[in-house]
């Protein structure tokens, strides 16, 4: 098959997103499919050696929340450069250009097209209109609710990563079909056998931790809805029990400012480190100087990041969101909290009791199995074909 993957996000800007895009394609490669990446233009650099993947220029958009991604104006004057591709099959990553150009690429073709749900917007209303939000929630979220509709009437079919998702599409009327298919992660370079003790040691002295040291993860977008203030003012209060501890939380983000801000409020720079951007290539590494993985976000659609962790070996202490029960099992491979306090406690606990994290780390990377990329892209090839072949018979009714 002949693939176009349509997407706003895609290398070298790092978000589950990337990583689903960029697992999917090299899945379907192995396949011995072949696969395109209709992206924009990074805004860090214009050119691209890759030849199946194909960059449309577009504008910088002004406003932090959307750093690193670019608006492509007039889409459909694209449509016949794509259809040089020749595709058999559209999937869309995005509700926005990209998305719309994999729409009319699609329509023009009359070839099937699939969207893959990334984003409720209906949780993410403040990037949709914060004006809205403030005065008009219902309002905004009736807006925000359209976003993703348009995508999953006009699809063929619509991928949910969770049945969480899916139910929620189903309960908020939204059009369409839908089916569930969790997104890959090519595991291998987060497990602990792809890394030396030197490799590991060596990034741990460039960081100035030691070995004796306790040290908990989070790699996360630095944005409002992912909590991260509630993990820093938790970890404040655990330090006072276990000074010899460390917080390393890595990620770039439109919040990046107000996290360090409220950290150096805190006191607290010295043992609660944001690193910002780390390279794809090297962010299995980083996990490995961790003991624990932290999270406080209840607006994940999948959580690749907490997979990641898992299959690092990781045991994951994380607010509980009905979304992670298909992968986290309470007092197996992590611990679930809801409130601060609770996170404090779990924390002093695990550090009381290191046979509970030996335990929980033990069953941490046999639990990520069914997210292996592989899974992933033998799935949505089979979506695939079988789209294909109603589409056919479609056609030739006609």
């Amino acid at each position: 098959m002949r693939i176009g993957i349509f997407s706003e996000a895609y290398l070298p800007l790092i978000s589950g997103v990337v990583t689903s895009v960029v697992n999917l394609k090299e899945g379907l490669e192995a396949l011995g499919h072949e696969v395109y990446v209709i992206t924009p233009i990074p805004s860090k650099d214009k050119f691209e050696n890759d030849p199946s993947v194909i960059r449309i220029p577009g504008w910088v958009i002004p406003r932090k929340s959307l750093k690193g991604f670019r608006l492509v104006p007039f889409v459909k004057r694209y449509v016949r450069k794509m259809r040089k591709l020749k595709l058999d099959v559209v999937h869309i990553h995005t509700e926005f250009s990209m998305g719309k150009l994999g729409l009319a690429v699609a329509k023009k073709e009359r070839i099937p097209s699939v969207y893959t749900l990334h984003t409720s917007y209906q949780d993410y209303t403040h990037y949709v209109s914060k004006l809205l939000t403030k005065f008009a929630p219902n309002a905004a979220k009736k807006l925000a609710g359209k976003i993703n509709n348009q995508y999953t009437k006009n699809c063929h079919m619509t991928i949910v990563p969770t049945k969480k998702i899916y139910d929620k599409m189903i309960r908020l009327k939204h059009d369409g079909e839908f089916t569930i298919i969790p997104s890959g992660i090519n595991l291998k370079p987060f497990y602990k056998s792809s890394y030396t003790s030197e490799q590991v040691q060596v990034l741990k002295d460039k960081l100035g931790i030691r070995n004796d040291e306790f040290v908990a993860i989070l790699v996360a977008r630095i944005a409002k809805e992912k909590s991260i203030g509630d993990l820093v003012e938790a970890f404040v209060e655990f330090y006072k029990s276990y000074p010899n501890s460390r917080f390393i939380i890595i990620g770039d983000g439109p919040d990046k400012p107000v996290l360090d801000k409220l950290i150096d409020s805190k006191k607290a720079s010295k043992y609660i480190n944001t690193l910002g951007f780390v390279k794809n290539a090297e962010v299995g590494l980083y996990y490995q100087i961790a003991d624990v993985f932290l999270n406080a976000s209840t607006t994940e659609t999948q959580g690749l990041t907490y997979v990641e962790a898992l299959a690092a070996s990781l045991p994951i202490i994380v607010r509980y969101d009905d979304v992670f029960d298909a992968f986290v099992e309470d007092g197996k491979n992590g611990i679930f909290f809801n409130k601060n306090e609770e996170l404090v406690k779990h924390l002093i606990h695990i550090r009381q009791n290191p046979e509970i994290l030996s335990t929980l780390s033990k069953n941490a990377e046999i639990s990520t199995k069914p997210y292996a990329k592989e899974v992933y892209a033998k799935s949505c090839e089979t979506l695939y074909l079988d789209l294909i072949d109603k589409n056919n018979k479609k056609l030739n009714k006609k």
